[in-house]
């Protein structure tokens, strides 16, 4: 059984713990909470220029191409993973890779030669453990998040898609839903998929075709793809900083409400204790003094 001493160090210790658990929640719920400003602020662009986009592609007169839209046979891929830099944010990390894992084994079913992209510290580390060629690694990406970076890794994977060095580009990234809820989700970025777009986003381009496009329609659909790959990076590295501080913010949470129930068990062990070494200094005196 413990001493009064070694018992009253651990509940100094742990109350230690809970101090800092606690100031780290209340710094991931700030951060957390302009995080999920920045998505909800970029959410209705990322939509509306889908919506352009697939109004540029569906047109009346024929429908327009882009090299980034070609779908070639798939022979090798890139492999981005977008992780945070810190860990004490839950299973985020950790889900993330399994989703990875998984990626990597159906492609290498498929007979698929896949490179890695490793954005986040926590990628790094992943990455290392694996055999597979690394094209580029990168630290504090999701640290903050801007469209300038976006766009500066959107131009490279633009370039090597165009060059045929990768067939398809995926990014594997943490989706945010909300402050309990991130869930690991695999998006193909190149090439540029259209597909899956709202009921709303589908009446929203039905209404396009109103617009007037200057110089040319097949002008302005290049670049227009390649912004959207630049928007599809961004929303990508928003949903990564919000679901890492939202988990870091609930991981901290629950750390603290640990914390303090272990105060409580051993406050009430310590008291306990005391207690009966009370009780026996006092039936050693009254023993000493019926003796006497």
């Amino acid at each position: 059984m413990p001493s009064l001493k070694d018992t009253k160090r651990r509940i100094v210790s742990v109350k230690s713990t809970q101090k800092i658990t606690r100031a780290m929640k209340l710094v991931s719920s700030a951060k957390y909470a302009r995080a999920n400003r920045a998505i909800v602020n970029a959410g209705p662009y990322e939509q509306s220029f889908r919506n352009m986009i697939k109004t540029l592609i569906n047109e009346e007169e024929g429908p327009l191409k882009s090299p980034l839209l070609e779908k070639n046979p798939e022979k090798k891929a890139l492999i981005v993973v977008v992780s945070s830099d810190r860990g004490l944010c839950g299973g985020l990390n950790s889900n993330l890779f399994k989703a990875c894992n998984n990626l990597l084994k159906e492609k290498q079913e498929q007979g698929v030669v896949c490179d890695l992209g490793l954005w986040g510290k926590r990628a790094i580390m992943f990455g290392q453990k694996t055999s597979l060629e690394v094209k580029f690694e990168l630290e504090r990406v999701l640290e903050n998040p801007t469209f300038s970076f976006a766009r500066k890794s959107a131009s490279n994977f633009c370039a090597w898609f165009e060059q045929k060095k990768y067939d398809r580009i995926i990014v594997v990234y943490s989706k945010f839903k909300n402050a309990m809820t991130q869930t690991p989700t695999v998006e193909q970025i190149l090439p540029v998929q259209l597909d899956n777009e709202s009921a709303s986003g589908s009446r929203q381009a039905s209404h396009a075709s109103d617009f007037i496009f200057e110089p040319s329609k097949a002008a302005i659909l290049e670049s227009a793809v390649a912004k959207k790959v630049a928007s599809s990076l961004y929303h990508v590295l928003l949903n990564g900083s919000a679901s890492e501080h939202a988990a870091r913010m609930t991981a901290m949470d629950n750390a603290t409400n640990n914390a303090e129930e272990v105060i409580r068990s051993l406050t009430l062990e310590y008291n306990r204790a005391r207690q009966a070494a009370i009780t026996k200094e006092l039936i050693e005196i009254t023993s000493g003094a019926e003796a006497l």
